[in-house]
């Protein structure tokens, strides 16, 4: 384990979590907003939200003494926070027919502030949404929430670690990873059925 990273005990998706606990770190915060309250619908099983908080508690508990929180987030906290977007290959499946597809558009969107007036030390707060797809057998205009895997969750944490890094910590251009598991979707992406696509989020730039 390096120095100051923190061990994390997996967590169910937090729809239960006790008012005030943060679901990463299990330390002080604002009320949390469930998944559920976030997006509509829960985004990932267990196993997939122990390997983002598993992640991002290695990456940014490199930044200790600094706290740093990763929090579920339906739009930008503040207009003022820095703003990054990634991409990642994802799967979705249908909660009303069944039907599954891949997809080398899975969006995500990470806000993220440090606050120097801290107490005691400066926190660090890293708000995400993930983006999701409709079903193109129901066109129910509802958005069924991707499964990520693990490689594309490790990548775009990298990223935005990297980014971070850059902004508050004097990293020097850091690279960024623009790989995606290898794959090759049955169908044209299809932007009428696409949340990023109906925000303006789903473009080529991160």
């Amino acid at each position: 384990m390096m120095k100051g990273q923190v061990e994390l005990p997996l967590v169910k998706p937090n729809h239960g979590l006790p008012r005030g606990l943060n679901p990463v770190l299990g330390l002080p915060m604002s009320p949390p907003m469930s998944h559920q309250q976030a997006y509509g619908a829960p985004y990932y099983n267990t196993s997939m939200e122990a390997v983002w908080h598993g992640e991002f508690s290695k990456l940014f508990s490199q930044f200790y003494p600094h706290l740093w929180y990763l929090i579920p987030s339906p739009a930008a906290p503040s207009p003022r926070w820095y703003r990054f977007r990634d991409s990642a290959k994802v799967r979705f499946s249908c909660q009303q027919c069944g039907n599954g597809w891949t997809s080398m558009k899975g969006r995500v969107i990470f806000w993220y502030y440090l606050n120097p007036q801290g107490v005691p030390v400066p926190e660090g707060y890293l708000h995400f949404k993930l983006y999701g797809q409709q079903c193109k057998r129901c066109k129910n205009g509802r958005f069924e929430m991707a499964m990520w895997y693990p490689e594309e969750v490790v990548k775009v944490l990298g990223n935005v670690y990297n980014r971070v890094g850059q902004t508050y910590y004097g990293f020097y251009q850091p690279p960024l990873r623009q790989d995606r598991r290898p794959g090759k979707p049955r169908t044209q992406h299809n932007a009428e059925l696409c949340q990023a696509c109906k925000d303006g989020e789903c473009t080529n730039a991160h």
